[in-house]
């Protein structure tokens, strides 16, 4: 009986897998690549094109149609990780079959879920082009960060904060941190957001928030 059911959930969990497209586009420069799943939980993972290169918003998991995707663009491909964990071993063989430059933050250099090796550790933020702004969050991490795409106002923000099924921020204040999180500089880490001007929010894990980002963290944080 266990295992007829486990049968079940694994073959209704592939046909999820199997029959969504290969990526969703969110706005004209910035894409979703849906094929990312961590503990049989669907993630995100983002794609944004620039003048001069694809900036990869943490490692889609390898397949040949996200590599035509991205590919497609003939532009140089470049990845920076929110956080450590997701730094998946599937980005060596991007590195290798794309040439795909990834980029970490130095904190996370030995992060306990980082299961690859960045091209770059870096401590000063890099620049990826003049409408895009790394940001250290820490707090999930040591090492996280967030992108903010400043002509759409679109905030990046891996597992800094990310939305509920209402259209608000899951609160993250009652989850049991992991040993490698802060949980009061994260805190502080949204604070410090709250200077930028965003309103669509893409987070790694739990609901995107397509529009009042800055405002909706406000109202979340006036009570932390």
């Amino acid at each position: 009986m266990t295992f007829t059911y486990s049968y079940i959930l694994i073959f209704l969990f592939s046909c999820t897998v199997k029959n969504e497209p290969t990526y969703t586009q969110l706005k004209p420069n910035i894409y979703e690549i849906n094929n990312q799943y961590f503990y049989s939980e669907k993630v995100h993972t983002y794609l944004i094109v620039l003048n001069d290169k694809v900036l990869l918003f943490d490692i889609p998991t390898y397949s040949k149609e996200i590599k035509d995707f991205i590919t497609s663009f003939e532009k140089p491909a470049y990845a920076i990780l929110s956080h450590g964990s997701c730094g998946i071993s599937d980005g060596t063989l991007w590195q290798k079959e794309i040439g795909l430059k990834v980029y970490a933050h130095k904190a996370d250099t030995n992060h306990p879920w980082l299961r690859m090796k960045p091209d770059v550790f870096f401590t000063e933020m890099p620049e990826f082009g003049e409408n895009m702004e790394v940001i250290h969050t820490p707090g999930h991490s040591a090492g996280a960060i967030c992108v903010l795409e400043k002509t759409s106002k679109s905030l990046f923000t891996g597992d800094t904060f990310y939305g509920d099924k209402n259209g608000g921020i899951r609160d993250f204040s009652n989850e049991s941190p992991a040993e490698y999180e802060n949980p009061s500089d994260r805190i502080e880490s949204c604070k410090k957001l709250l200077n930028y001007d965003f309103e669509a929010v893409y987070p790694f894990h739990y609901e995107i928030i397509s529009k009042s980002g800055t405002k909706k963290l406000t109202e979340f944080l006036k009570d932390l």
